[in-house]
């Protein structure tokens, strides 16, 4: 599974070449991605914005293409939401991203194993620049966010969390 491997599958599909004809101005906004270490149940996705609409192009494990179409997400203290366009042109792909999750952890000295990585690339503001986004489930219940520069493969921000310090939250 990388990013490249999903965006270059879905892009010289039939069903995208259909929806860019009718979507000119589409975007890729998102990639969506789960690494399962143990079921197997690994998700690969883009995200296409249009206006107000959202289309999701889902890789599924036979490589047929799942296409849905959504609406933005707006809240009452969030009327626009913001997902800004993303480049697929990276360096970090989802092997890269991977790697440095763990050697991360271990770096700070968690040893638990890997169960699950959702990682999303996406540009989270209009001025950032994107980012891979990382939530790591780890045995122990220890949550790990990460955050990695897709250019140069750079952890910009690592917190160590616990699935028991966001119940005793709630």
């Amino acid at each position: 599974m990388s990013f490249k491997q999903t965006y270059q599958t879905i892009t010289e599909s039939e069903v995208f070449k259909n929806f860019i004809k009718e979507h000119p101005d589409a975007e890729l906004c998102t990639g969506f991605f789960i690494i399962d270490f143990f079921s197997n149940d690994n998700k690969e996705s883009l995200d296409y914005k249009s206006g107000e609409k959202i289309f999701t192009f889902s890789l599924r494990d036979d490589k047929s293409i799942k296409f849905e179409e959504d609406k933005l997400m707006q809240t009452e203290k969030n009327p626009h939401p913001s997902l800004e366009k993303i480049s697929p042109h990276i360096k970090a792909d989802l092997e890269d991203i991977r790697a440095t999750a763990q050697i991360q952890a271990l770096d700070n000295g968690i040893n638990s194993k890997f169960s699950k990585i959702i990682a999303v690339l996406q540009k989270p503001a209009k001025d950032d620049k994107q980012i891979w986004n990382l939530t790591c489930m780890l045995d122990g219940l220890i949550i790990l966010h990460i955050l990695i520069d897709p250019e140069t493969g750079d952890v910009i921000k690592f917190e160590r969390k616990s699935m028991m310090d966001m119940i005793k939250r709630k």
